[in-house]
């Protein structure tokens, strides 16, 4: 969160935070947004809302069943620039969405634009996945060989270890949008 909000932890100000889910229904509970890198102050302080106390972000309950998407607005190009290699988690995932009254659902998508991908982070970092991968093979192959691996549990841990590369670097159920 914090990475790409560098001037709410920097020089607190606030952001247009709402939840984008739900939106037919009324929040009935109050949040904070926690952070748990560890260079900020750790949560959002103050948010941008019509309840009088402002220390707290209008949301609803939530249920296991369901993910919960939260929305943060007039983020600029500063913010974008200034957090993208923060803490090696690169960019968010962005959205670009139009309200339209004349829409089914009364806002249209224009485009997603996935966030930084873990391959794209460690490259940067100067850690190459290809070498990466090929170190790691070589590692399961030779379990595998001495015997303490089961090949196809050895299969399955390649198989998991060179999907990671494609994911974005924030964590979540699909690791970011969905295009």
């Amino acid at each position: 969160v914090f990475q790409s909000m560098l001037d709410h932890w920097a020089i607190g100000q606030p952001f247009p935070i709402m939840p984008i889910a739900r939106l037919t229904e009324h929040p009935s509970r109050r949040g904070v947004l926690v952070d748990i890198t560890c260079d900020s102050d750790g949560k959002v302080s103050q948010y941008i809302s019509a309840l009088d106390d402002n220390r707290f972000l209008p949301v609803h309950p939530l249920n296991e069943s369901e993910r919960y998407f939260m929305g943060f607005f007039l983020m600029g190009a500063y913010e974008d620039i200034m957090g993208d290699a923060h803490n090696l988690f690169g960019r968010v995932s962005e959205a670009h969405i139009y309200a339209d009254a004349d829409e089914p659902q009364r806002f249209w998508i224009e485009k997603i634009i996935p966030g930084t991908a873990v391959q794209d982070m460690l490259a940067q970092v100067q850690y190459f996945p290809n070498d990466l991968q090929r170190r790691m093979s070589e590692l399961v192959r030779a379990k595998i060989q001495a015997g303490v691996v089961r090949p196809s549990v050895g299969m399955e841990i390649l198989d998991q270890y060179m999907a990671c590369f494609q994911q974005s670097t924030y964590c979540g159920p699909t690791g970011g949008l969905d295009p």
